[in-house]
């Protein structure tokens, strides 16, 4: 992560946007999904190992026999005693030195995913939270402005300045308003509870300021953005390194094509140790039809691995166009929602003045009121948006929560 990036997360955590790293660290680290897919790379390690060794292994052969001799009679105690070990020959010893790079590679780089994807996950829940909390604090805006309208307009009835249809209008409205607002708060609850669960020791998203600020896009150029996006993506670098072992594989396969000869030393007493006989021994496998069976079929497992590393490649830059393109869109949303939003708020407070004078409707000042509220929670809600969405792009980036180390 450049300087500039880290300055621009230390930003966003700052502003209570964000949580910060250490909390994210700790709650990544604590994820089971995380802690599985160590375990299995512990695994993938152990057999990396057993790869490497081979698995020739020496062979101790004990024979004991008995002799016995017609003319004259005579018995004799025999016996053979015989070490053996095949050998890798051909280059097979390379080959699986290679084949087991590959395979501890591939462990190493489904635990840096699995850390990654578990990162999303917090990102996505911490800006479900943080859009609930929005949107239950602008229902709670507007329920207290409809009670205080109430209550003006209960007092203008009572002074004859109002028609009793006016009070029941907003009595109607103020229900609405609470309904929205309980609505709210039941999402509100339903998100911190699922963000609770999932990661415990995380907490809860503090707010969003309300001058909340959008960080300007990276300044790469678009080309050598996706392209860093593709290339610095964990889900492309397992393919790649998955294709890698598959060809490893296909390689390692192939050479066992040729047999390995199994060469020992034997040494062999007969007639109760009158003769002592030592000998070297060399056996070889012929070969068969299931050894190019094999090995064509690791060929064609190859062949797929590649193919399949294509298509996430293919994938994950299409991610990026939407991802960016979407980032782009949302920014401007924001900013023209931002406008409106100020635009709302003026003609909210002139019709409002214009009420309480007697100059206006109460049908237009709720109309009215009803505009300001939808526009406030649009704008809080693109601003949300465009805050997930900028996060999520450093994430993938690795300029957010980088934890390959």
């Amino acid at each position: 992560m450049t300087v500039a990036a880290r300055a621009q997360a230390a930003i966003a955590v700052e502003a209570g946007i964000l949580p910060s790293e250490a909390a994210v660290r700790d709650a990544v680290s604590q994820s089971p999904d995380v802690q599985m897919a160590e375990a299995r790379r512990d695994a993938v390690l152990a057999r990396a190992a057993g790869i490497r060794a081979g698995t020739a292994e020496a062979v101790v052969r004990a024979t004991g026999q008995g002799r016995q001799v017609r003319e004259p009679s005579e018995r004799y105690a025999e016996g053979q005693l015989a070490l053996e070990r095949p050998l890798r020959l051909w280059g097979k010893a390379d080959a699986d030195g290679a084949l087991a790079d590959a395979t501890a590679q591939s462990g190493q780089l489904a635990v840096m995913d699995a850390r990654h994807e578990v990162s999303r996950q917090i990102l996505s829940l911490w800006f479900g939270a943080l859009r609930a909390q929005q949107v239950q604090l602008a229902a709670q805006g507007n329920d207290r402005l409809a009670a205080e309208l109430a209550t003006i307009t209960a007092r203008r009835v009572q002074l004859g300045d109002a028609a009793r249809m006016d009070h029941e209008l907003l009595l109607a409205e103020r229900a609405r308003t609470a309904a929205a607002l309980a609505s709210a708060r039941a999402a509100e609850a339903a998100a911190r509870a699922e963000l609770r669960a999932r990661f415990p020791s995380l907490g809860i998203p503090g707010g969003l300021p309300a001058d909340a600020r959008l960080q300007p896009l990276p300044d790469d150029p678009t080309g050598s953005l996706r392209n860093r996006y593709v290339e610095d993506s964990h889900e492309f670098r397992l393919a790649l390194s998955e294709e890698t072992q598959a060809q490893r594989q296909a390689r390692r396969s192939d050479l066992e094509r040729k047999p390995d000869p199994t060469v020992g030393v034997f040494v062999t007493i007969e007639r109760g140790g009158a003769e002592r006989i030592a000998g070297v021994s060399v056996s070889m496998p012929l070969g068969s039809a299931h050894r190019r069976s094999v090995a064509v079929a690791a060929a064609a497992d190859a062949e797929a691995a590649a193919r399949r590393r294509v298509a996430v490649e293919r994938r994950i830059g299409a991610e990026f166009e939407v991802l960016y393109g979407g980032l782009e869109g949302k920014r401007a949303a924001a900013g023209a929602l931002s406008e409106a939003l100020a635009l709302q708020r003026s003609a909210a407070e002139r019709t409002g003045r214009a009420y309480k004078a007697g100059e206006t409707s109460l049908s237009e000042l709720l109309m009215i009121r009803r505009a300001l509220a939808d526009t406030m929670l649009a704008e809080r809600a693109a601003v949300v948006d465009t805050l997930e969405a900028d996060s999520r792009l450093r994430l993938d980036l690795h300029q957010l929560w980088d934890f390959d180390d």
